[in-house]
């Protein structure tokens, strides 16, 4: 795939809807849980939701790097178990936002991936 064709498919990504970013992704499932009262702090959120430190995101941060594949999917994997406890018991809109962000967990892990992988044919084609 060339430069150019890259180039399309990622302006394509920030086009269809919501820019797909992980940092704002994550973000805003933060405010969501916070607003709900089920985090209380950050690092509570870090921990119980993305299985990594306080520590990790900040690393991150400052290297202005993505969190892994792994951190997304147990994110994506919890909500999608609470978001089935929740439609059992009733809790209907809230379990319909937990989906909706546990699918977009799971977009973002696809996307990530692939990306990856053109970048290494595109280089190893080079």
């Amino acid at each position: 795939m060339s430069a150019y064709c890259s180039h399309i498919y990622l302006s394509k990504l920030e086009t269809n809807g919501k820019k797909l970013d992980t940092t704002n992704t994550i973000n805003e499932l933060y405010k969501t849980l916070h607003s709900k009262g089920i985090v209380a702090t950050r690092k509570e959120f870090y921990e119980d939701w993305l299985n990594r430190s306080e520590c990790y995101f900040r690393y991150l941060k400052f290297k202005n790097k993505s969190p892994s594949a792994d951190a997304l999917a147990i994110c994506s994997s919890k909500l999608k178990h609470y978001s089935s406890l929740l439609e059992q018991h009733n809790y209907k809109y809230l379990a319909n936002e937990f989906h909706i962000y546990s699918q977009r967990f799971d977009e973002l892990i696809s996307t990530n991936g692939k990306l990856k992988w053109l970048n290494f044919v595109e280089n190893k084609s080079d």
